[in-house]
């Protein structure tokens, strides 16, 4: 209803009165903004209703903000997501993504000028294993050549090669949500061997097998997608079970 209103009122030829310019005067401009950096702007990608007073609920329970944080239902589907300080924001921003009852919660930081109309969910940061690479490969230097047609590289995960565990590469990705997820790609070594890797996607919620694409589930896909030997090309295995769950939102523990 929001929505329909300002595209009316966009196309519709105003009378002198209402087409007179009114000034905005800066009071308390300064503070606002300061106020305004400090939140994210969501959106629950999904065809399907949501039962946002019970998202809400979870939210602040899991993200343990308490006053600390305020949930402000911006119109059709909006959300903004207001903190007290920097390093809570910080906090939900580099544990995301979060989803409630399976659906994805898209976030992205505020922009001065941002309205309902104008805002927009791009890209989502992704941590994503990189599987089946040689033992000499498993390096950072690798992991920020290999976001190349994934999406913008966030970050390698430095912490790999001081454990005990080698098996993948681990890097966080801001990946494209208009285009189907990636599974893997063919690399090719300094020496020039090839070799195909796989990608498993941490914390991957709201996701169709049809199309991998998010925001819809396969049974209101419109895609087709042909099978590869009776099996499917997508599936479970896209899934890195490295997440911790709790009800029906996925978080990690709250630093002290």
């Amino acid at each position: 209803m929001e929505s329909e209103v300002l595209e009316r009122i966009q196309s519709m030829k105003l009378t002198m009165d209402e087409d007179e310019v009114m000034a905005i005067w800066p009071v308390r401009r300064d503070k606002i903004l300061e106020e305004f950096s400090l939140s994210l702007i969501g959106c629950f990608l999904t065809s399907k209703s949501i039962n946002f007073r019970a998202a809400k609920n979870l939210i602040r329970s899991m993200w343990k903000l308490g006053d600390d944080l305020r949930i402000v239902e911006m119109g059709d589907g909006i959300f903004q997501f207001k903190f007290s300080l920097e390093s809570q924001l910080a906090w939900v921003w580099n544990n995301s993504p979060w989803c409630f009852d399976n659906h994805l919660l898209a976030l992205r930081r505020w922009e001065k000028g941002m309205t309902v109309r104008s805002v927009t969910f791009t890209h989502q940061p992704f941590w994503i294993q990189v599987w089946g690479l040689p033992f000499d490969l498993i390096t950072e230097e690798v992991g920020r050549d290999i976001d190349n047609g994934i999406g913008k590289l966030v970050e390698v995960d430095c912490k790999t090669f001081q454990t005990e565990q080698s098996r993948f590469l681990r890097i966080r990705v801001e990946v494209p949500l208009d285009k189907p997820l990636r599974r893997g790609c063919l690399m090719i070594s300094p020496e020039g061997d090839e070799v195909r890797v796989a990608f498993r996607y941490e914390r991957l919620a709201g996701w169709c097998f049809n199309c991998t694409r998010i925001g819809h589930d396969h049974k209101e896909c419109p895609s087709t997608v042909s099978t590869e030997g009776g099996e499917k090309p997508y599936g479970e295995w896209l899934k890195a079970g490295t997440c911790v769950r709790q009800d029906r939102l996925n978080v990690r523990q709250t630093p002290s």
